[in-house]
């Protein structure tokens, strides 16, 4: 197998793969868009909602807001977040404040809501990790493949989580190993 960049930006990375077929180009994408686990939130607790928006949908926007994860934050681990706020102004992804100063929102200049004069949001939330299996929220990134022929495959990922874009295809190369190698054992009991 080999791989070689394409193309870099900020945003996308674009790979040629040479020597994988579809099913390792498929499991790829996959494991890159479901597998990697990333930092949402999982619960919120509205105690002030003077906003246009009904909680419920106050709370999937701010549950769609993907984090970096901190080193110390593992599947047993969650990260508590809160925000204030008092109109008249734009609440954006920044202004919510998280008690681990390593998470923060991946797109900070997301706006949450806008607030009117006299009205004011206060919000409780416990962030987790997750992967896409689990919900949308958690997806890795936006990673699609296009055949150039019999084993050439040109990748381009978008990663949408905290990861870069090289760190979401070594996490998903990991995954994958990881369950192989259960596959394999469990393969060895037979």
């Amino acid at each position: 197998m080999d791989i070689e960049t394409v193309e870099e930006t900020e945003d996308v990375l674009k790979l040629k793969v040479e020597g994988i077929n579809e099913a390792v180009a498929n499991s790829l994408r996959r494991s890159m868009m479901i597998k990697v686990p990333t930092l949402a939130i999982k619960e919120l607790d509205v105690v002030k909602n003077e906003s246009g928006l009904l909680d419920e949908v106050l709370a999937n926007r701010v549950g769609q807001i993907p984090f970096t994860i901190p080193k110390n934050v593992d599947e047993e681990s969650q990260v508590n977040i809160a925000l204030t706020q008092e109109g008249p102004g734009t609440v954006l992804a920044e202004d919510l404040k998280a008690d681990n100063d390593e998470a923060e929102p991946v797109n900070p200049e997301t706006v949450l809501v806008t607030l009117k004069e006299d009205q004011g949001l206060d919000f409780e939330a416990t962030a987790v990790l997750g992967t896409g299996e689990e919900h949308a929220k958690h997806q890795g990134g936006t990673v699609g493949y296009e055949k150039l022929d019999d084993e050439t495959y040109q990748f381009r990922i978008e990663s949408t989580s905290g990861y870069s874009n090289e760190d979401l295809l070594e996490t998903a190369i990991q995954t994958l190993k990881e369950e192989l190698d259960v596959f394999e054992e469990a393969v060895a009991e037979l």
